[in-house]
C-alpha cells in the first residue's frame, strides 16, 4: 500500500518535533548523515528491510557510524548550500545513537505499512529543516527609551533562554552570554586585546586560563557555576592569577557558598563575582557618558563586535542580534 508523499513529510514532521529537531542543528546534522546512508542503498538497489541498526554503528557500538560535519556540509553542498551546520555533524552527541536507533525504527515501522518508502523525500525534507535553521531569525535587542538598559539586556536573555528551550543541547544562553562579554571587552581593551574562541571549545588543552584571559586577570562565564568552575577558580588563584566569574544572579548566590565552603572557607572572598546583566548595563552606561544618545552608541557598538564574532568563531549565524527600536 503506497502513502501520499505528504502523509510521509506529516510522519518525519511529528517526529522531527518529538526529537527536537526543529531548530537543533545537532539533530539535523545527524539525521541527513543517517538517512543518506539508507538512501545509497536504495539507489545501488541493495537496502534489505527491515533495517538493522547495528549497521549504523561503529565497531566499539559507541557511535554512530559516519557522523560529521564533513559528511553533513557534503550532502548540503548537493543542494548548493555552503554554511556550516555543525563542525561535528552530530558525531559526538550523547543522543545521537538513541537518535539513530529512533530514526530506524521509524522508517522500519512505515515501510512494513506501507511498502515503499522515499529516501529522497526524507533527505529533502531534512535538507529543508537545515535552510530553515539557517533561516531562523536572529535575536532583537529592544531599546525602548522608557526601558532601562538592564531590562534590555534581559529581554535579549529572554529570547535565548526561548530558543534553548525549544531544543535540548544547545546552549544559547551560554554562547550568547560569553560571546556578549566578550564583545563588551573587546570594545573597552579595544581590537586585538581580547581573543575569543567557540562556544563548545574546551579550556582543557589550550593555553588559556578561562573564557578570556587579560593581564594576570581570567573571566569565566556561566549561567550557573557549578564545582567545576570552582576547581578552576582555584587553579587560577594558585597559579597567580585573578579569577573573575560573570554570571546570573541565582549563579551569583551559587558560587559564594561553594566558596564558603571549600576547604574551610580558604578562597571565600578571593574571587570576583559579578552579575552578567549589571556587568554590561554599568559599562554601556558609564561608556555612554550617561547620556541616552551614548548609550545607544556604546550599545550598538557591543552589538556590532558581538556578530563580528559570532561571524568569526561561531556556526550559528542565528544567533547574531538585531538592534531594535522596540
Amino acid at each position: 500500500m503506497n502513502q501520499p508523499i505528504s502523509a510521509l513529510i506529516a510522519t518525519l514532521e511529528a517526529f522531527a518535533t518529538d526529537k527536537s529537531a526543529n531548530g537543533n542543528k545537532g539533530p539535523i546534522a545527524a539525521l541527513l548523515v543517517i538517512n543518506r546512508q539508507a538512501f545509497d542503498l536504495q539507489k545501488a538497489g541493495t537496502l534489505v528491510w527491515p533495517l538493522n541498526s547495528d549497521d549504523w554503528k561503529t565497531n566499539k557500538q559507541g557511535q554512530v557510524k559516519g557522523l560529521g560535519g564533513p559528511a553533513t556540509q557534503k550532502i548540503l553542498k548537493e543542494y548548493e548550500i555552503t554554511r556550516t551546520l555543525a563542525s561535528e555533524g552530530g558525531r559526538t552527541s550523547r543522543g545521537s545513537m538513541q537518535l539513530m536507533l529512533d530514526y530506524i525504527d521509524l522508517l522500519n515501522q512505515y515501510q512494513a505499512s506501507y511498502v515503499e518508502v522515499d529516501l529522497g523525500a526524507c533527505e529533502r525534507f531534512w535538507v529543508e529543516k537545515a535552510r530553515e535553521y539557517f533561516e531562523r531569525k536572529p535575536y532583537v535587542l529592544s531599546v525602548d527609551p522608557l526601558w532601562g538598559t538592564r531590562r534590555a539586556i534581559r529581554h535579549l536573555l529572554q529570547q535565548a533562554q526561548a530558543r534553548q528551550k525549544e531544543g535540548t543541547g544547545t546552549k544559547f544562553v551560554g554562547t550568547l552570554m560569553q560571546h556578549m562579554v566578550g564583545a563588551k571587552l573587546e570594545v573597552l581593551l579595544g581590537e586585538g586585546h581580547i581573543t575569543h574562541h567557540h562556544s563548545n571549545q574546551n579550556d582543557a588543552g589550550s593555553n588559556r586560563n578561562g573564557d578570556f584571559d587579560y593581564e594576570d586577570m581570567v573571566f569565566h562565564v556561566t549561567g550557573m557555576p557549578s564545582e567545576a568552575l570552582l576547581g578552576k577558580c582555584i587553579e587560577n588563584l594558585n597559579s597567580g592569577c585573578k579569577p573573575v566569574v560573570i554570571t546570573s544572579s541565582k549563579g551569583a548566590l551559587v558560587l559564594e557558598a561553594l566558596l564558603e565552603d571549600s576547604r574551610n572557607g580558604t578562597y571565600d572572598g578571593r574571587v570576583d563575582i559579578l552579575e552578567f546583566e549589571q556587568f554590561l548595563a554599568s559599562n554601556v552606561i558609564e561608556l555612554g557618558r550617561f547620556n541616552a544618545s551614548g548609550r545607544r552608541a556604546t550599545l550598538q557598538k557591543i552589538i556590532e563586535t558581538y556578530n563580528l564574532i559570532i561571524e568569526t568563531v561561531e556556526n550559528d549565524f542565528s544567533m547574531k542580534i538585531d538592534l531594535g527600536d522596540k
